[in-house]
């Protein structure tokens, strides 16, 4: 989780590429000569335009924990950037109002925190690109609705793009190898959790099968993946109902060591699944493209 800071020292000039451009005929009088002035606007900055149109900046305050934490102005300017952060029609990476003047306050320990500070002073806007690379490394947290192979591919752009910033902006090795080790370890982390593994990010405690429990016996299966096979997602749901849970138990009787079998198969099917989608999908697929024009947004301008 992450929380948002709207960079109030933005100039109007920084909000769009494109300024408004006004232009008058000479001294002629406007109003007899029928000329109106022209000014052009960029699509970035009618959308921008747009949210602040929509955000009731003289509206109530959502006072939670968070906010009650902070002054009145920087409450107003948090909400506002949360409104423009949730907008689907504005790209953060091709917006240049978001990339001069949001910034992301993220969880310590995180590895979007881990990545901000390693670019900062090398970046624009450290913590935009580090949500950018984080949210496709940890793919399954952050799009659990895409394919396998959507993020497959996701992951490998991630982890390709922190080589090329690792290979070329970072002064120090030993740094630079750092930077590399930690996402990859983040990354084959998230490869696990695609795999059906419970994986705890920042963790002394090892992944383990999600049909099993942390501590567990090699081959012991949890009561609540014996309770799927009886038609339940919801182990508590049975001990709630006594009628319930008797039929469970009877059918465990019956048919656990089936259950257990087909298990441990499903698992191991759906783990070898998913790594050969992973190894099929292809290095042609990353957008090289999305790359440097990461490179060109976040890091030509420090050059």
């Amino acid at each position: 989780m992450s929380g948002i800071i709207f960079n109030a020292n933005v100039s109007t000039n920084q909000i769009s590429a494109n300024p408004i451009d006004t232009r008058r005929k000479g001294n002629e009088d406007v109003l007899n000569s029928g000329y109106h002035d022209e000014v052009f606007i960029s699509d970035e900055s009618r959308k921008l335009f747009q949210v602040l149109k929509e955000y009731e900046f003289d509206g109530p305050l959502k006072l939670d924990k968070q906010f009650l934490q902070r002054d009145y102005y920087e409450q107003r300017k948090l909400e506002f950037a949360k409104s423009l952060s949730e907008r689907q029609d504005i790209a953060p990476l091709e917006n240049e109002f978001q990339i001069l003047g949001v910034s992301y306050v993220f969880k310590p320990g995180s590895l979007e925190q881990f990545i901000s500070e390693k670019l900062e002073g090398k970046a624009e806007n450290p913590s935009l690109l580090a949500s950018e690379i984080a949210e496709n490394i940890r793919g399954t947290v952050s799009n659990p609705n895409a394919t396998i192979d959507e993020r497959a591919v996701n992951r490998k752009t991630a982890l390709r793009l922190a080589e090329e910033i690792a290979r070329n902006y970072f002064d120090n090795v030993d740094e630079a190898k750092d930077f590399l080790s930690v996402i990859n370890e983040y990354a084959e982390n998230d490869v696990l959790r695609e795999k059906g593994y419970v994986v705890f990010d920042n963790s002394d405690m090892k992944p383990f099968k999600e049909y099993t429990l942390p501590t567990a016996p090699e081959n012991y299966i949890c009561g609540s993946a014996f309770a799927e096979k009886y038609g339940y997602t919801n182990l508590k749901e049975i001990f709630d109902d006594s009628a319930k849970y008797e039929g469970f138990i009877n059918a465990l009787q019956k048919n656990g060591e089936k259950w257990k079998e087909d298990i441990v198969r499903s698992f191991d099917e759906h783990e070898q699944l998913v790594q050969k989608i992973i190894d099929e999908s292809s290095l042609s697929q990353l957008n090289e493209q999305y790359i440097q024009d990461i490179i060109s947004t976040f890091f030509n301008n420090n050059n």
